[in-house]
């Protein structure tokens, strides 16, 4: 796992590292300046020769492709400039362009702000700048640069930019250069991702130690581009000192987060999904869970679904067990769960329910039902969902009331009926509504999927993927969601809901990332990340 660090975070860790054990800061400054050097370097040679077309769209964070044709950098004549603030951001690009000087590039240094306001950092790389006659200039001329460097504020900025600032920031993005911000694109939160008043449109963010929440997290991950981290130096013991809150996944964690199967084991050894989903009119849905748990591997799954489903099931999907929910209610007046149902659930390790379910009578009186289970893991998405919100909205329900055996997984929409906000309040904050609203687990569903343990949780972490692409906007991706989760839960019935769901996240956004690699991410839908499951997962 990799950790993600709020701007809060990010100062802690760099304060210990610096002040209580001693790591003078003009030496992870260099690490930093040698970091961004290394970074630009790998691509300088390629753009200098217009052998990479320069792209800049909102998918730029997700699908950052650039050409990989090599060209000696003592066989080109490009430039590059460095804007630099007043504060430590602004020296770490100062002491860049000290280096990138020394490698034989022609590099110059726009300053931004008052001298006089200038970093004690700041005020030695720009002595050791001048020392060494590197060239400083008061104009920035449109598209003489082939580079431009944004090392113009880092994570401690909090305040709209306005003024000079501004027109700077709006020439650096008016500009065809390649762009590299320093640390953090200036003008993007970075604990937020909100946008200042305006932000530097990176091609490339090259951030130290720790990736920060507003470079993932929208609209601050659009102005990211492409991004690196690299270490400086920050001791193990300075990070762990400081705990940060939010983490992601990296494919080495693939082959450390299920059990190992062992030789001696049978299906009953990694655990029973019973996914409970699927009207009369939406079989796919009920299809699409119940395959994706068998796939995320998971030993047995068992389905309850409209009578009319039963027949596909058994042919498209014969490994499942499958039943009817219907027959709990055929006389039309007591629409209470009995035999079939409390058996199923009595059987399973996990439950999933409201994929495809629809709004009826016997829906809701399914999900009422599972809403008491307190003693197994319980996934609850789509009509699910709309049932609970409904349950809210007429007090029949809280939201706060859900135990942290419960997931849920909800889009946007989906969450601001749970939440009673709106969708741009659930947007603007995602970290917050999915540790704040509840005990239970929530999956907060968007490009960006942000997890959250149930608020009151000791030391609750906030999961942000990082994994997949817009391949995954396609019907039933949601309804695969929820059954991976179920079956990456079932497997370890010890492993704490969140963890399983985030790891669950995780998984689904690599098949969109394995299908791309081949195939167009337009053609991709649910039953390809199904397949996909099978190349992702730990052989």
């Amino acid at each position: 796992m990799r950790y993600i660090t709020d701007a809060k975070e990010a100062k802690q860790i760099d304060n210990i590292s610096i002040n209580e054990i001693g790591i003078p800061s003009l030496v992870l400054m260099e690490r930093a300046a040698l970091g961004v050097v290394e970074e630009i370097e790998k691509v300088y040679g390629e753009l200098s020769a217009n052998a990479c077309v320069k792209r800049k769209t909102e998918d730029n964070f997700l699908n950052s492709q650039r050409c990989k044709k090599s060209v000696e950098l003592k066989n080109v004549n490009s430039k590059i400039l460095v804007v630099a603030g007043m504060g430590n951001n602004g020296a770490d690009g100062v002491a860049a362009a000290r280096m990138l000087e020394h490698d034989g590039i022609k590099t110059a240094i726009k300053l931004v702000g008052n001298i006089e306001h200038a970093s004690e950092e700041m005020k030695k790389q720009l002595e050791i700048a001048k020392n060494l006659g590197i060239s400083f200039v008061t104009d920035m001329k449109k598209n003489e640069y082939d580079i431009i460097v944004d090392a113009i504020f880092g994570i401690g900025l909090s305040r709209e930019i306005t003024g000079e600032y501004r027109e700077i920031i709006e020439k650096i993005n008016g500009s065809n250069s390649y762009i590299v911000s320093v640390d953090i694109s200036s003008g993007v939160d970075a604990t937020g991702g909100k946008i200042l008043g305006t932000a530097v449109k990176a091609d490339m963010t090259v951030t130290f130690g720790n990736l920060k929440r507003g470079m993932l997290l929208f609209p601050g991950a659009v102005y990211s581009g492409e991004i690196k981290v690299k270490d400086i130096g920050f001791p193990d013991k300075a990070v762990e000192s400081v705990s940060p809150k939010a983490y992601t996944f990296e494919k080495n964690d693939l082959y450390c987060m299920l059990p190992q199967r062992k030789m001696r084991t049978n299906k009953g050894s990694y655990g029973k999904v019973l996914v409970i989903a699927g009207c009369e009119a939406m079989c796919g849905a009920c299809y699409f869970s119940a395959a994706a748990a068998y796939r995320a591997g998971c030993g047995l799954v068992r389905v309850l679904t409209a009578k009319e489903n039963m027949q596909i099931l058994k042919t498209k999907l014969p490994e499942a067990i499958v039943g009817s929910y219907d027959e709990e209610f055929e006389d039309g007046i007591d629409f209470t769960p009995k035999k079939e149902v409390e058996e199923a659930i009595g059987w399973a390790d996990v439950i999933v329910i409201g994929p495809g379910l629809g709004k009826s009578i016997k829906a809701k009186s399914l999900v009422k039902r599972i809403l008491k289970v307190k003693d197994k893991t319980v996934v609850i998405d789509a009509d699910g969902l709309n049932i609970l919100a409904e349950f809210i909205e007429n007090k029949e329900h809280d939201l706060g009331n859900l135990g942290t055996n419960f997931i849920l997984t909800p889009h946007l929409k989906e969450m601001s009926r749970l939440a009673g906000k709106t969708t741009d309040e659930i947007k603007n904050d995602m970290p917050y509504y999915a540790t704040a609203q509840a005990e239970c687990n929530i999956v907060l569903k968007d490009a960006r999927t942000v997890v959250g343990e149930g608020r009151n949780i000791p030391d609750g972490k906030i999961y942000i993927n990082t994994s997949g692409n817009n391949a995954l906007a396609t019907g039933g991706s949601g309804d695969v969601l929820s059954g991976i989760i179920a079956g990456i839960a079932a497997q370890d019935i010890k492993m704490k809901p969140a963890l399983a769901a985030a790891f669950g996240v995780y998984v689904h956004g690599l098949t969109a990332e394995k299908y791309t690699e081949t195939k167009s991410r337009y053609s991709m839908t649910a039953s390809d990340i199904i397949d996909m499951l099978q190349d992702v997962m730990p052989r």
